[in-house]
């Protein structure tokens, strides 16, 4: 059973409203779903670590990636439902953060729910009857889960930030340009940070080039 996997993007594919890539893997190639909200920033990325559920079936095995371990392991609560699929897992992970959806079966709220295409009343009670007494670990670990995560993403975005901001210094910028133009790249610090933990060396680098050039565009647009 794989249950994670590191590896470089060399492809993307979309069936449908399913989305997914290619995943390099020591020479080979694994084919994988993804929540399409993170598809995109996937497609952005060189190199990406994913928690992975399989199902193996007649026909061949399907793989389900996650940026989040309890994201996989919420997936697998859902699918573990009688007559509940993995593309309904999906959708609802889709639609919701691992709280939100925990906190909709914990407090019986099959109306909300019910709002993912998919789902409907018979469904979403049933995954109240069945899940609401198996999720306290969700509740008891997503925020301490959460909070190191994201501890460990602003402390590497901090230190990005930290490094361009040393290269413009050692180019004989003062403190007030290189904070107003540092402004291009924490105006989306989510999305950067995301994005900058999910690159490889070379991506990052990659990644701080341009961002310097983009910088220093705007420093001599400035100085003009």
């Amino acid at each position: 059973m794989i249950g994670w996997l590191k590896g470089e993007i060399v492809n993307s594919w979309k069936i449908s409203t399913r989305k997914g890539i290619v995943l390099n893997v020591g020479g080979v190639g694994y084919e994988i779903q993804l929540l399409p909200k993170y598809s995109s920033k996937a497609e952005n990325s060189n190199e990406i670590e994913l928690w992975i559920h399989q199902i193996d079936r007649e026909d061949g095995s399907n793989l389900y990636g996650f940026i989040e371990v309890n994201q996989r392991d919420l997936f697998r609560e859902i699918i573990s439902v009688n007559g509940i699929g993995p593309q309904i897992g999906m959708a609802l992970l889709e639609d919701f953060e691992v709280s939100q959806l925990v906190n909709a079966i914990e407090n019986k709220e099959s109306d909300l729910l019910t709002t993912t295409q998919g789902i409907g009343k018979r469904i979403a009670d049933r995954l109240i009857v069945e899940l609401r007494s198996k999720l306290q670990r969700f509740i008891d670990n997503n925020e301490t889960i959460n909070d190191k995560k994201e501890d460990i993403e602003n402390n590497n975005f901090s230190k990005y930030i930290d490094e361009i901001y040393l290269i413009l210094k050692s180019l004989g910028y003062v403190d007030n340009e290189i904070k107003d133009s540092i402004k291009i790249i924490t105006t989306n610090e989510k999305e950067n940070s995301f994005l900058l933990n999910t690159l490889s060396g070379e991506g990052k680098a990659e990644m701080m080039d341009k961002h310097l050039k983009e910088i220093l565009m705007k420093l001599s647009e400035k100085s003009t």
